[in-house]
């Protein structure tokens, strides 16, 4: 009689840290000389990664700043998985942008720096379903770019964006050519989908958001079968139902950019489902600015810049929304 195969263990629905940093070790990682390549693999290039070198090296030779880096570090790489929740950093933003003034003024080196020493969860994460490193490292590069977004709306170092980059260390994204993706439960039917996001790195050329869509469903269905409860064969599975809940989910679009335009081609793809006023999202992703802000005094160099700058000094606003796909 044969032996059966052995079977194979369940996939993991989470990583846990098995220890945690101690300020000693969390020093000696800032202050690596290998920290080059590492901000390099966090995106953090430039005029950023120039003023954040003495930054770093001022942050390990205070030993309360250092103590506070630890302690999110620490709350960062505890876990990351499917049902991990985020670390909320926003909670602790006032008390982490007060300490920084020591240093420099601005917001969000803390948090930063924390980042920085917190990456080894979530890559544990990544390879147990089946990442590659190199994608890995390109989810968590989104640090840097949104340092470069930051940067961009305000002139100088810092990141506002704290909660969305603690999702990305929590497990909930993957980066796949042009678009972003988390996957998580729809509700209320408790679904798996994938939430699909656009980062501000371009033009949303139709070819590359087709090939973005593809890879997404392409890696679900090889990476996350265990989550496939479709029940009926007629159902979509795993990596087949997309959502997207942005301001571009707006069917002004074709009339302000025109039908064949890229933002308008984005949109049509979607099946609106929700709309919402959506004024900080037009005034953050077109213009770089959050408010408050003097409306009139806002660009309208182009047709989209015009479009949204006058609805929002007029009163109407911007209706954006949630957009669901199947495919």
């Amino acid at each position: 009689m044969s032996t059966p195969a052995p079977t194979a263990p369940p996939a993991p629905r989470e990583i846990r840290a098995e220890d945690e940093l101690e300020t000693a070790a969390v020093r000696v990682m800032l202050t690596a000389r290998s920290r080059p390549a590492l901000l390099d693999l966090l995106g953090i290039t430039g005029q950023d990664a120039a003023e954040l070198g003495p930054l770093v090296d001022a942050a390990a030779a205070d030993d309360e700043l250092l103590a506070e880096i630890t302690a999110t570090a620490n709350r960062l790489r505890a876990a990351a998985g499917l049902d991990v929740p985020a670390v909320d950093l926003e909670a602790d933003k006032a008390r982490h942008d007060a300490l920084q003034q020591r240093l420099a003024p601005g917001e969000g080196l803390l948090p930063i720096l924390a980042l920085l020493v917190s990456t080894d969860t979530v890559r544990a994460w990544h390879a147990e379903r089946g990442l590659p490193r190199e994608q890995s490292w390109h989810v968590l590069a989104d640090l840097g770019q949104q340092m470069r977004v930051h940067r961009a709306g305000t002139g100088r170092f810092g990141l506002h964006q704290l909660n969305w980059v603690s999702g990305n260390w929590a497990g909930r994204l993957v980066h796949l050519g042009r678009l972003q993706f988390d996957l998580h439960r729809e509700e209320p039917s408790r679904q798996w989908v994938l939430g699909t996001h656009i980062p501000a790195t371009g033009p949303l050329d139709p070819e590359e958001v087709e090939e973005s869509l593809a890879a997404a469903s392409a890696y679900a269905t090889a990476h996350y079968a265990d989550l496939d409860e479709s029940g009926e064969a007629a159902a979509p599975g795993i990596g087949h139902v997309f959502t997207c809940d942005s301001w571009l989910m707006s069917e002004e679009l074709a009339e302000i950019a025109g039908e064949d335009s890229n933002l308008a081609r984005f949109a049509a793809r979607w099946e609106l489902t929700e709309r919402t006023r959506m004024d900080d999202g037009a005034l953050f992703f077109v213009f770089g600015k959050r408010p408050p802000v003097d409306v009139a005094a806002l660009p309208r160099t182009t047709r989209l810049e015009a479009a949204v700058a006058e609805r929002l000094a007029d009163g109407r606003g911007w209706t954006g929304g949630t957009g669901r796909l199947v495919r």
